[in-house]
């Protein structure tokens, strides 16, 4: 029991990653670019999450010795994620490169060039990186290595009170989203998309196991078709990003998850159909994850964004954690269980509709 308790928090301190990279992407293209390499993310990781569970049917027939470790269905996954992550970091190790050097900056979509070293300026701004001589001058390597001195000057000089303003800090980053009603709402729409999300997740097992008296292959093979589905709703926003509002998909989502939510209240009158309905809408209602966290980054400081995408990660996290306890909580109530996750989102559909009025 020990082993698996401190696998899940090496595994928990290794998530700082996440942030990073939303945060790197957030510096490194434009808002209109913005929610489609998010959905690239978000569309990889769960591409990961349902693949994940059949992995185990070819795990299940290994056996085989390295030296005294035995490596067999019960230590095999362990062993596959081991080499897997290894890989990863040799990949990484390979191929990943410092984004902060902005003369590797270009974006995917052809910008003219006065709009390349206004973007570039703007985020050697964020990094804190002063750069003297002809700002045209994307390519000289005198200019680069003025850079690089200039960074490494930067590490090893006391902070001045100049070059602090450039590093984010969590209560900056707390005020810059709490304070603008056009960043709470896509952060509360993430929050209870989660819950949802998460709380779905452990309520379908109960229902299709204890209810349907589905076998454990059937359950996984659900798990995974669902999996697929979210990955195809993620493909679709990544299409149709730069043709529709971020915020009117936050607004489907919404209704999709109200609508997903509600229909538990019919799951006595048949429980096989209704759980499958249920699913599909929430794999629809995925968006908001995607889009939401493209809003946050959008209406916070460039500066921020680091600590602004750790905060997003948290509040995720803290859905993840809170949607399960609903979900297995109140598997025999399923009309409280609807009640609460609809009204949750009913709330997050008035607010993103509140907002669109607005135009904030």
């Amino acid at each position: 029991m020990l082993l698996p308790l401190l696998g899940r928090i090496v595994s928990g301190v290794g998530d700082g990653f996440v942030p990073a990279i939303y945060g790197v992407l957030a510096r490194a293209t434009t808002e209109n670019q913005r929610t489609r390499y998010f959905a690239v993310i978000k569309g990889s990781h769960l591409f990961g999450i349902a693949f994940g569970p059949p992995l185990n049917y070819f795990l299940k027939d290994i056996n085989f010795y390295i030296g005294n470790w035995h490596i067999d269905f019960r230590t095999s996954p362990g062993f596959f994620m081991a080499v897997t992550w290894a890989l990863v970091i040799a990949i990484m190790h390979k191929f990943a490169y410092d984004l902060s050097d902005m003369d590797q900056y270009e974006p995917v979509s052809g910008e003219p060039c006065e709009q390349k070293q206004t973007r570039k300026k703007e985020l050697r701004e964020a990094y804190g990186i002063e750069r003297s001589g002809d700002e045209n001058d994307a390519t000289s390597s005198t200019a680069n290595t003025a850079d690089v001195i200039e960074r490494e000057n930067i590490v090893k000089e006391e902070p001045s009170e100049e070059s602090n303003k450039a590093f984010a800090t969590i209560k900056n980053a707390l005020v810059d989203i709490f304070s603008k009603f056009q960043v709470t709402v896509p952060m509360y729409s993430l929050f209870v998309s989660g819950i949802l999300y998460k709380s779905f997740q452990a309520i379908t097992p109960l229902v299709a196991e204890n209810t349907l008296n589905w076998s454990e292959n059937k359950v996984t093979m659900l798990f995974t078709v669902w999996g697929i589905e979210i990955v195809t709703a993620i493909f679709f926003l990544w299409f149709l990003s730069p043709k529709i509002s971020d915020r009117l998909v936050l607004l489907a989502s919404a209704i999709f998850g109200i609508l997903a939510s509600a229909s538990f209240f019919l799951l006595p009158l048949s429980p096989d159909r209704v759980l499958l309905l249920a699913i599909f809408l929430q794999g629809i209602s995925f968006g908001a994850v995607v889009v939401g966290r493209s809003l946050v980054s959008k209406h916070t400081n460039l500066e921020n964004q680091a600590t602004v995408q750790a905060i997003v990660t948290a509040s995720n996290r803290a859905s993840s954690a809170i949607g399960p306890i609903i979900g297995s909580s109140l598997y025999t109530h399923e009309e409280m269980f609807a009640a609460i996750l609809s009204g949750s989102q009913i709330l997050g559909m008035v607010l993103v509709i509140f907002l669109l009025f607005t135009n904030q």
